[in-house]
């Protein structure tokens, strides 16, 4: 049986006759949800594709062509409350220490979003990037010498989180001996703004982002003396016809949400190809066999379990959305990994097909928001792929480990995850 969608003990099977209303029945930090949601999206897609979950105060969106739609009218499906995390006073208290956490592109829309996302997108253009390719390749083989000879590894720690976050530390400027305290900042930005945390761990998290933004404060102070031709140079610099350049504190909201975001995802999306491609392990050999197939694998895992898996959106005025009226102010959580399993748009589409075309998923979103990372996501992918299959072509998992998600709305990702070899 499959670890990743074996059944967690006493957990009931999922019938629709137990689930009315359904939307009563998400409950998404559960653990017998985190490890495999797909039965209830099933469930919702076919009887209540939008309905409310009492838990959440939103309403759930789980069809293919519901979420596509919310995603093409951004005037209507405000991005500004991405980021509303339910913070207690003590934590509140300890993030005034801090920089306000503002919006940047993921929770602003029309001129404010672009102010964002237009020098994101330069900055991140194909050109631009070309000239790192031959570093993502020499980290690839870095971290893989690191443990190759050892016979196993803890997939996570040791590959998935380290190669996107030095690179993107890299592409910053900001010095490798980093990595281990930006990795802590990230967790705890993301626990803090997606996750379901006590009073005392949204504090401790609280005072992990404060020391975050000063240390990116210091470096953005510098950068605003004698701005470079760089990511951060180029968000300092841009100016768009009509509108404010980025202040210091939005600067350092956009800096601090680029590395938690732009490193995440891809974490996330490594630990859950490595999960689909290793079970079972003739698709691990396929890939070495016939490498071509690779960036159609790296497709089909987006899809078929997408890295992020919801975001949140508020109604700026009454609309009907399938048959709900969802009225002014509504929140709703479009639910990226709902729709990638709908049949209506993907045949088959519990199923795992490397080769699958067309492939018009919504795993980096759609419209507007579309990720501006996806071709950074992509290149690491591609490059850890081509390089894991080659080196360590009879990879396996572990057996007998159990694998667990984080729990979190937004990302869906592993803890940990040891192979062999």
């Amino acid at each position: 049986m499959s670890l990743l969608h074996a059944p967690q003990k006493g957990t009931k099977p999922v019938s629709q006759a137990s689930l009315k209303p359904l939307g009563q029945e998400y409950h998404p930090f559960q653990p017998d949800q985190l490890a495999n949601p797909y039965p209830l999206y099933e469930l919702l897609r076919k009887h209540e594709p939008v309905t409310f979950s009492p838990e959440l105060g939103a309403w759930l969106v789980t069809r293919y062509r519901d979420v596509r739609f919310a995603l093409s009218q951004p005037a209507v499906f405000s991005s500004r409350d991405v980021k509303n995390p339910n913070l207690s006073p003590a934590a509140l208290e300890i993030l005034q220490q801090g920089y306000p956490m503002l919006p940047v592109a993921i929770d602003s829309d029309g001129l404010d979003h672009q102010r964002f996302r237009q020098p994101h997108q330069t900055s991140l253009a194909s050109a631009r990037m070309t000239p790192y390719d031959d570093y993502v390749r020499a980290l690839t083989n870095r971290l893989v010498d690191d443990f190759i000879d050892d016979g196993h590894a803890e997939f996570i720690s040791q590959f998935a989180y380290p190669l996107p976050l030095e690179m993107i530390l890299h592409m910053l400027g900001i010095p490798r001996e980093r990595q281990g305290a930006a990795k802590q900042w990230c967790e705890d930005l993301v626990a803090l703004l997606y996750g379901s945390l006590s009073e005392e761990q949204q504090v401790e998290c609280a005072k992990t982002v404060v020391a975050f933004q000063h240390y990116i404060a210091e470096i953005i102070t510098e950068q605003r003396k004698s701005p470079q031709d760089d990511m951060v140079g180029i968000h300092i610099t841009h100016q768009i016809p009509g509108a404010d350049p980025l202040s210091f504190e939005e600067l350092i909201a956009f800096v601090c949400g680029f590395i938690m975001a732009g490193h995440r995802t891809t974490v996330d999306s490594l630990g859950n190809a490595l999960a689909l491609l290793l079970q079972p392990n003739s698709r691990w050999k396929a890939l070495g066999e016939h490498p071509q197939l690779i960036r159609s694998a790296i497709e089909e895992v987006l899809r078929y379990d997408a890295p992020v898996a919801a975001l949140f959106r508020t109604i700026t005025r009454e609309i009907q959305l399938g048959d709900v009226s969802l009225p002014e102010g509504a929140r709703v959580l479009l639910m990226f990994g709902s729709a990638n399993r709908d049949e209506e748009q993907f045949p088959d589409a519990d199923q795992f097909d490397m080769q699958r075309q067309p492939n018009l998923h919504v795993g980096f979103g759609y419209g507007a928001h579309f990720c501006s990372g996806a071709g950074l996501a992509r290149k690491e992918m591609l490059v850890a792929l081509e390089v894991l299959t080659q080196r360590i072509p009879n990879m396996r998992l572990k057996p007998d480990q159990q694998l667990v998600h984080f729990p979190s709305i937004a990302f869906r990702g592993y803890q940990r995850l040891e192979v062999e070899w």
